[in-house]
């Protein structure tokens, strides 16, 4: 199966444009809207989890794009945390995938870059 094609911005953080510009030369569409606020419909615990979400996710990254996956994620997280015992392996694996194409997992936040610790410059004092 392939790989889901990653955004120019993440291209950009990671240096891949640079490496393959002709990949990246077409701007890709970006959503304008703001994520907004949990969908009405959803149950107490599933709204709580969106709220988590959107607070833990980095600054600009979720749009109003990313609300249906972002409704899934929430209630797969809610539907955890209410019976961990009984929730599906296959359901852990669609969780974690959500997440990761959300930017919530630890490898893909490596991927944007938001784990970098600015290095030490000996000659700033200067």
């Amino acid at each position: 199966m392939a790989r889901h094609p990653q955004p120019r911005e993440l291209a950009a953080l990671k240096g891949a444009d640079k490496h393959d510009p002709q990949r990246y030369r077409n701007d890709s569409p970006k959503a304008k809207t703001p994520l907004g606020n949990a969908p009405d419909h959803m149950a107490g615990a599933a709204k709580a989890a969106w709220f988590e979400l959107e607070t833990f996710a980095l600054p600009g990254v979720l749009t109003g794009a990313d609300r249906f996956v972002m409704e899934v994620t929430a209630s797969l997280l809610a539907e955890f945390r209410q019976n961990p015992s009984d929730f599906a392996a296959g359901k852990y694996t669609h969780l974690i995938g959500c997440l990761a194409r959300l930017g919530l997992t630890p490898a893909d936040r490596q991927k944007l870059g938001a784990d970098k610790k600015p290095e030490d410059n000996p000659f700033e004092n200067f």
